[in-house]
């Protein structure tokens, strides 16, 4: 079987099974794969199987499709674990469905057909991405259950600008960071004794590998990487 994971701002969103041999995406609801905001074309891409193999192509969108970070020009061949980028939304071909299960469809809808132009805020063919890494959420931030990895930092703690929160009236504003480094991702605490990597109390960086278990108060990461 074959899935596509919706993410929007790096929260897992949807899971849509490709059901036949082809599908598109847009903004219009006719579209297996719907985005509902927009900076989406109504018919915006396709996905499509032939001889066993898979390809993404762009149909005369007006922001253009990305795959994994170039844009594509024609029909491309997609492959399991690629990143489609249509706007602000990552979409992420796999074979099975997340871990974080079906969550609430997109909607950020706009009653005009007009599709909006928007700046390109992909990097630019050529620039080194690190592997599919994603963190499982558990606790405190209950609308976000699998958070995808695409950026150089991530902050954790009580601020209402945190990627993730963290309750409780003593709890810092800043409690830790995840930041890339090349092409890993590291744990910086920032509060000794609030951290805990794999149930040991983490006071210093460390590189975070597959499955490691992050606990910060009633905060339970998991970090994955394919």
């Amino acid at each position: 079987m074959s899935f596509i994971e919706i993410y929007f701002n790096s929260s897992l969103q949807n899971s849509v099974e490709i059901e036949s041999n082809s599908a598109t995406i847009g903004r219009a609801g006719y579209n297996p794969i719907q985005i509902d905001n927009k900076g989406v074309s109504l018919l915006h891409a396709a996905i499509t199987q032939q001889n066993k193999e898979w390809f993404i192509e762009d149909l005369n969108s007006t922001n253009g499709t990305y795959l994994n970070g170039v844009k594509i020009e024609g029909k491309q061949k997609l492959k399991f674990g690629d990143t489609i980028s249509i706007c602000k939304h990552d979409l992420k071909f796999v074979n099975e469905r997340g871990h974080g299960g079906q969550a609430q469809n997109i909607h950020q809808s706009d009653d005009s057909d007009r599709t909006m132009m928007v700046g390109n805020s992909q990097p630019a063919a050529g620039t080194q991405k690190a592997s599919n890494c994603y963190l499982l959420v558990h606790g405190e931030k209950r609308n976000i259950n699998k958070l995808l990895l695409n950026r150089d930092y991530y902050s954790i703690g009580k601020s209402k600008h945190s990627d993730l929160c963290v309750g409780g009236w003593f709890t810092p504003k800043l409690v830790a960071e995840i930041s890339r480094i090349g092409n890993s991702y590291y744990l910086f605490p920032r509060k000794n004794k609030l951290v805990k990597l794999n149930g040991r109390e983490l006071s210093s960086q460390i590189k975070l590998s597959n499955d490691d278990s992050i606990t910060i108060k009633n905060l339970l990461l998991k970090f994955m990487e394919e």
